[in-house]
């Protein structure tokens, strides 16, 4: 019995689809709640148990759900300070070992490699200002930044962050 899903290309053995309705429906019900069930999503939709299971391993297979997670209010979790940092490395400082020093820092929740006058832009969920100054001087002294800008969140608009769309 067919899962529903229309090949569409094959490449190297693997199978490429596009994605129909179904699986958008899938992906929107897991946006709402990641625990999700395949045996909830199949309540929810008009697939077997199997057709749903096999619709998200290939989901899976195919990278379009990468994951699944818990979102963590960083103010409850003792992170009150919520900033957004660009980061301008020196000429000829090695980004490689920035990176690789980022992922060593818990309070660093994401870095994006970015166009533009900086060369990055991390996501820093700091337990005070002291924490943040520590950071930006070790960056500063330690990692070959040349210089940092430095933004607070005030506040995150309701309704964001929101799903990628599909």
């Amino acid at each position: 019995m067919s899962s529903g899903i229309c090949c569409c290309e094959r490449v190297n053995g693997i199978e490429y689809s596009a994605m129909d309705a179904t699986d958008r429906r899938i992906i929107g019900y897991l946006h709402e709640d990641g625990r999700m069930s395949a045996t909830q999503l199949s309540e929810l939709l008009p697939l077997s148990l199997s057709a749903t299971a096999e619709r998200l391993r290939r989901l899976q297979e195919r990278g379009v759900i990468t994951g699944f997670g818990v979102r963590v209010d960083p103010a409850a979790a003792g992170r009150s300070i919520d900033a957004l940092v660009d980061v301008r490395l020196a000429p000829g400082a090695p980004g490689e070992i920035l990176e690789t020093s980022l992922l060593a820092m818990p309070m660093i929740t994401s870095a994006m490699h970015l166009t533009g006058r900086f060369d990055m832009q991390l996501r820093v969920a700091a337990r005070d200002v002291q924490e943040l100054d520590i950071l930006l001087a070790m960056l500063r002294d330690e990692l070959g930044v040349e210089e940092t800008n430095t933004r607070l969140v005030l506040r995150v608009v309701d309704g964001f962050p929101r799903p990628v769309p599909v």
